[in-house]
């Protein structure tokens, strides 16, 4: 299978059977950082781990404490539907899941440990994919110790997606790690049908205020951008979104330590994202192009199964642009090439 490296707070491969440790999580580590010579471990061994010192710790079933955002995140790529009888599924259920779990705070020396995990395991777990739905803000800049690992992972043949940032709809408030030539940045969309466009809570109403249902040239429109996705530059070449993806109100798997997000979301599980009783324990909803990158992530797990694993990310990057669905109401900008269509990217590489 098609490996799809997860950097962020951990997978719950445990509790939910979607993402069970080693089946379909065939890796789950956690990283940790020695700051301040906390860990007492070590001390008396050949080789302590020295203060300042990052740790990769292997096989842990739930990497997950408190957030549950790695959770959600890796079952939008590759969730079985295992525990809803099939009816909730991530976009690649068949890909492989690489967990490397940071806990609630992603620091740089974590992601950068992460990168280095995901470079050191290539080959034993055929990783072609590392999605990363984690960002910061400010301008780019090459030298940034995240951009320059980046850019080593993607020299390797790994395709890096980043969410684009959740700080729209102003102009210039893209994740800057989203933004480098070799990352694939991804920008949240609602797709209409699926998320009710008059609700307040929808975040999918136009940038002009209009009702997205409105036909246009007497075609109904079908995806709109979320408002609080981040736009880029008008006209610059550099800061724009590559492609936008679902981002609003998704479903998905729901980790049994996941408490701030399930606390956030409990509420309109039921009223908003219509998750029944029976599913609402092993599911839940979240909003943001956190959400959205692992569409992305998913997709290009799919495209790479379809073209033998062969595909360099500039190959990844060119297929998906070349094939997204237009948005004439948005500008690059703001929505990249458009909307992905999984479909016919796929499609275009199958060998």
């Amino acid at each position: 299978g098609i490996g799809v490296a997860i950097l962020d707070s951990g997978i719950d491969g445990l509790y939910n059977a979607d993402l069970a440790y080693p089946q379909y999580t065939i890796a789950n580590v956690k990283v940790l950082y020695n700051q301040n010579d906390l860990f007492t471990f070590g001390k008396d061994a050949p080789k302590p781990i020295r203060k300042g010192a990052t740790l990769v710790t292997p096989n842990i079933p739930n990497s997950e404490t408190s957030v549950g955002h790695g959770t959600h995140v890796a079952g939008i790529v590759g969730a079985r539907g295992t525990s809803s009888n099939g009816y909730y599924t991530g976009v690649a259920p068949g890909a492989n899941l690489i967990g490397i779990g940071t806990g609630d705070v992603l620091f740089i020396f974590f992601a950068l440990a992460g990168f280095d995990y995901i470079l050191d395991h290539q080959q034993q777990y055929n990783i072609k994919v590392v999605n990363n739905s984690w960002g910061t803000s400010g301008a780019f800049d090459p030298k940034d110790p995240i951009n320059e690992a980046t850019k080593k992972v993607a020299s390797r043949g790994i395709t890096v997606v980043f969410a684009a940032g959740n700080d729209g709809p102003a102009q210039n408030t893209l994740n800057p790690y989203s933004v480098a030539p070799w990352v694939i940045g991804v920008a949240a969309g609602c797709k209409i049908g699926v998320v009710d466009p008059t609700s307040s809570e929808s975040h999918c109403m136009l940038d002009d205020g209009s009702n997205p249902l409105v036909p246009t040239n007497n075609e109904p429109r079908e995806h709109v951008l979320a408002d609080f996705s981040s736009r880029g530059i008008p006209d610059d070449p550099l800061y724009h979104p590559d492609i936008t993806a679902p981002g609003v109100h998704i479903v998905s798997t729901r980790a049994s330590t996941g408490t701030v997000l399930n606390a956030d979301d409990l509420n309109h599980d039921l009223r908003i994202c219509n998750i029944d009783l029976l599913n609402q324990p092993y599911y839940t909803c979240a909003s943001g192009t956190s959400m959205a990158s692992p569409h992305i992530a998913g997709v290009v797990a799919l495209m790479q199964e379809a073209a033998g694993g062969t595909l360099r990310p500039d190959q990844v990057l060119n297929v998906l642009t070349s094939t997204a669905k237009p948005l004439p109401e948005y500008a690059t900008w703001e929505v990249g090439a458009g909307y992905v269509d999984a479909y016919a990217a796929v499609m275009a590489v199958k060998k």
